[in-house]
């Protein structure tokens, strides 16, 4: 992962890496159209655990409410995205597999630049 995308909180950029890793592994990956459904149930638990463990470490900061309201909503879009997803994929949607995950890959980036790169001022 891009070390200007670290935080400089050893658990919470391992995890960055390993969903990124996650991403790159399941984008390159030859996949079935069986196995889908599950790959995109671990990558929802992944991305759910990451997001607990993000927050109770947010919650240790002296972050503004407002700041974590709307952190916290940022995460609760991007698990909405993933679960719509995963819904359409079983009412049949075709959809490329990379595509899905290039998708929540995105958005997930997206957020550790927009959100979580902003926690870095709050970090001693």
């Amino acid at each position: 992962m891009n070390t200007n995308l670290m935080l400089g909180v050893p658990d919470i950029d391992h995890q960055h890496s390993e969903l990124f890793r996650s991403f790159e592994h399941l984008i390159s990956a030859d996949m079935s159209e069986d196995v889908i459904s599950d790959i995109l149930s671990r990558l929802t638990l992944q991305i759910c655990s990451h997001f607990a463990a993000e927050e109770r470490f947010m919650a240790s900061l002296m972050l503004p409410d407002s700041m974590l309201h709307d952190h916290h909503q940022a995460h609760q879009k991007i698990v909405e995205d993933l679960t719509q997803i995963h819904l359409d994929t079983m009412c049949g949607q075709e959809t490329p597999v990379e595509k899905m995950i290039s998708k929540v890959a995105h958005s997930v980036s997206n957020h550790l630049v927009v959100y979580d790169l902003e926690l870095k001022a709050y970090i001693q």
